[in-house]
């Protein structure tokens, strides 16, 4: 029969090992180092650099936008153009 001592007993030497185990796993991973360099953008760069992401966003949205909005006046121009005209509207 296995006593109520004998448990204790193996329930805190396999707690032991488990803490000695997560230390060890602590200790291998490397914490990340702060740098001691930093940099400090200036408001006026920071500006600068959030109206060009802004712009160059507006300008890839409206250029896509043109695309399909000349792709749809194609085809609606083609359906409804003579045969003897060319998308462009001059005689064939």
């Amino acid at each position: 029969m296995v006593t109520t001592h004998q448990i204790r007993s193996v329930l805190r030497i396999y707690g032991n090992q488990l803490k000695k185990r997560a230390l060890q796993v602590q200790d291998s991973v490397q914490k990340p180092r702060q740098s001691s360099d930093s940099v400090n953008i200036s408001t006026g760069a920071r500006r600068k650099q959030m109206l060009d992401q802004i712009s160059n966003k507006m300008i890839s949205q409206a250029v896509r936008n043109k695309g399909s909005q000349q792709d749809v006046r194609e085809k609606s121009l083609g359906e409804n153009m003579p045969s003897n005209i060319d998308r462009e509207g001059n005689k064939l």
